[in-house]
């Protein structure tokens, strides 16, 4: 071998030798959270509405997996947002129901505890800009419960639970990293949040990839849409518990809520970054048939409720050439999945953490890394059982084709989900073996807790969310 040939030969195996300190692992993807609120589980396109139009969702669909049995960890707003920014069920550490502030309670555990890690620090630590925009509502009691303290690099919008859509100066909760606002960008709420959310991606990263949790709070109350949205709801009809005017507002509110989230995939698109960002759509809970027009066809129940109606919600993801593109996912999977599952995508592991040193207790994570299972490399399913519990009151587990629901009015109720999706036929009588191992599975995941409830709802929301398991529910699609 001549001496030029041994130097070009030392040359390529020096270059394709890995360099000290280099990373061997795909590029980290952009992380886009798009979270609704109170939205029906029948009222997108993709999830067999008829009546209402959704182009936009419908493509992260199409382009992506949509879970058919996509489940959040609570059946109310503020603990579901718990459990999703944690990976953990938010019993777990004491947030079971929306926040109640008792007198004696310590500011500090008035909102998800302090010392609980979100996912937008996890990312943070890979390298990740951050953001939040839209509805907050897990604490505001201290300073460190505000985004920007819990791993969010920008913030704008509410840090309370609701707010209507046509704020003023005079009249409005909303604020960016802690500085109230001082002028009214656009008209309409779900617009500027997308505004914020748009100005964000444009934003100089530093080369660094984002994670933009983008919480909106429609259909969530007041019913209130642009005029431009209702003239084209007209037509509308009302069905089982719901007025034709709600449904109208409500279908006009969803319409301008598919049209902001087109203008995010266009942008996306436009930047070349659309394929490069992992894309989760999901609600909090259950849609709300009496308050805001929402329709959970073919499911019984309603926000507030354990039924499948407050607790099965719509569920996508999308993020080309590592999960397959238009497939359904059969399997039950729960927005605990997401920490784990963005945490791996982003080249990250879940953390060990040990409570008690002395007897090496380890803190538990209850989310899994959805990719394998979506893309076929592990064909079980992602979780043996799914459980609920509400604030003392009513409990349920899903173990495969069961789901018992224990209530203090109705006692137990079960359900075989692949005969019985609207759970119209209660079987506990037929199978008390059922009943009675599932209840024991319900007693060992609740003494897996660390802390107790640090509140509880208000007693008139007790009373309300009773009722709902004897409501009458439309059960079918509404067809005008």
């Amino acid at each position: 071998m001549t001496l030029l040939a041994d130097v070009l030969l030392m040359a390529l195996v020096v270059c394709a030798a890995p360099q000290e300190g280099s990373v061997d692992t795909p590029a980290q993807p952009n992380i886009l959270l798009i979270l609704s609120d109170d939205m029906g589980y029948g009222d997108l396109g993709c999830y067999g509405s008829i009546t209402i139009a959704t182009p936009n969702i419908d493509r992260i669909a199409a382009s992506g997996v949509r879970f058919t049995n996509g489940y959040v960890s609570a059946s109310v707003c503020a603990p579901s947002r718990a459990g999703l920014l944690t990976g953990r069920y938010q019993e777990r550490f004491g947030f079971e129901d929306n926040l109640n502030k008792p007198m004696q309670l310590k500011d500090e555990f008035a909102g998800i505890p302090l010392d609980q890690k979100l996912v937008s620090d996890r990312l943070k630590q890979l390298g990740y800009h951050t953001a939040a925009v839209g509805k907050w509502h897990v604490g505001e009691s201290v300073d460190g419960h505000h985004p920007n303290a819990r791993g969010f690099d920008f913030f704008f919008g509410m840090l309370g639970g609701g707010h209507g859509y046509f704020p003023t100066l005079e009249k409005n909760k909303l604020e960016r990293n802690g500085v109230p606002v001082s002028e009214i960008r656009t008209p309409y709420l779900t617009d500027w949040f997308t505004l914020e959310a748009q100005d964000f991606i444009r934003s100089d990263h530093e080369q660094k990839p984002w994670f933009l949790y983008l919480s909106f709070n429609t259909p969530h109350t007041p019913m209130q849409a642009t005029k431009e949205d209702l003239a084209t709801t007209q037509h509308l009809q009302g069905f089982t518990g719901v007025s034709a005017k709600k449904r109208r507002t409500y279908a006009a509110m969803q319409r301008n809520l598919d049209r902001n989230v087109g203008v995010l995939l266009q942008l996306l698109e436009e930047r070349g970054e659309l394929d490069n960002t992992l894309i989760v759509f999901l609600n909090d809970n259950g849609g709300t048939p009496p308050t805001n027009g929402g329709c959970n066809a073919p499911l019984r129940g309603m926000k507030g409720s354990l039924l499948e109606g407050g607790v099965r919600v719509p569920f996508l993801i999308r993020w080309p050439g590592h999960v397959p593109a238009g497939e359904d996912y059969h399997q039950p999977v729960i927005s605990l999945d997401l920490m784990a599952t963005f945490l791996h995508a982003a080249g990250g592991e879940m953390p060990l953490e040990i409570l008690n040193k002395n007897k090496g207790t380890e803190r538990i994570y209850d989310g899994v890394n959805l990719i394998p299972y979506l893309n076929g490399q592990v064909d079980t399913p992602p979780h043996e059982r799914l459980y609920w519990r509400s604030g003392f009151q009513s409990r349920a587990v899903r173990e495969g084709k069961w789901k018992l629901v224990v209530t203090p009015l109705l006692g137990a109720m079960l359900f075989d989900l692949d005969k019985d999706i609207a759970e119209q036929h209660n079987l506990a009588d037929e199978f008390p073996d059922v009943v009675a191992r599932l209840r024991q599975e319900l007693f060992v995941w609740e003494t897996s807790f660390e802390r107790n409830p640090l509140w509880l709802t208000a007693v008139m929301w007790r009373k309300y969310n009773a009722k709902h398991y004897g409501r009458e529910y439309q059960l079918t699609q509404p067809t005008q």
